[in-house]
């Protein structure tokens, strides 16, 4: 059985919680959308998010951690004991494989399946998929190296994660945290586990989706006061717009994507 571990950040934590609960509900319904039923979602939180929809194959685990700070270390830190409570409960319920998701990021209904039809395996890498950029609602195609991108990355047998997580907890506890997507994996692969590439598209990452937009109205107007101010601004959206395509209902499908209204 594969255990999908979603950490969520604190709503103390948040710009709008609102936002990041509709976001946290789309993962959730996107996660839960498996043709398989081999499948459990452990979601890691300080406090419940606040969204309409139940589930027997969804755990939440409140848990009392010192809130981060504004620093990137510190909300790694925190992301990372996370990751880590959702890999004791893991271990409770006798996962085979864990894979970790992003609170605001989609996943392929196909992915609990592929895992229980090949158990025996160490694991995957999630190299293909897409972005989704929010704000301009169309996704961009990435055929490799998606997971250096996002933390919804990799499919990992429990017993070599959790043994790597026990060999970095004192590393987490001091602050000194490893890029699970990058640090991590290359010592599992190190210590001789073997990961293949994820043979389908796993994953949609989403970028600026109102935490981090990039081009915002008041960006825009003080552009267009300077004419090669706007001008570069135009040509960044016309790009993003060649580089990137529509949703497709097959997406929808698969993916669980659908647009978060504000």
């Amino acid at each position: 059985m594969l255990a999908f571990i979603i950490p969520l950040k604190s709503a103390r934590m948040s710009g709008s919680w609102e936002l990041v609960c509709a976001l946290f509900k789309r993962t959730l319904l996107s996660v839960c959308n498996q043709n398989s039923l081999e499948y459990h979602v452990i979601v890691v939180c300080h406090e419940k998010p606040e969204i309409d929809f139940y589930s027997p194959k969804v755990t939440y685990i409140q848990v009392d951690l010192p809130l981060p700070s504004s620093d990137y270390d510190s909300k790694e830190k925190d992301k990372m004991l996370k990751m880590q409570a959702g890999l004791l409960h893991a271990k409770s319920i006798n996962a085979s494989h864990v894979m970790f998701v992003d609170a605001d990021d989609c996943v392929s209904n196909k992915i609990a399946e592929f895992v229980d039809k090949n158990s025996k395996y160490d694991g995957w890498f999630i190299g293909k998929g897409f972005d989704f950029q929010e704000d301009i609602q169309r996704l961009r195609l990435r055929n490799k190296n998606l997971h250096l991108r996002t933390n919804s990355s990799h499919i990992i047998k429990l017993n070599w994660l959790e043994r790597e997580f026990y060999l970095l907890s004192d590393e987490i506890k001091r602050g000194n945290c490893s890029l699970y997507h990058i640090d991590t994996v290359s010592i599992l692969e190190k210590r001789g586990a073997k990961l293949s590439l994820l043979p389908f598209r796993g994953v949609i990452y989403i970028t600026d989706n109102g935490e981090n937009m990039w081009w915002k109205q008041d960006s825009i107007a003080y552009s267009k006061s300077r004419i090669r101010g706007g001008a570069i601004t135009y040509l960044k959206k016309f790009y993003r717009f060649l580089i990137t395509q529509p949703i497709t209902e097959t997406v929808k499908r698969e993916f669980g994507l659908y647009t978060i209204s504000r």
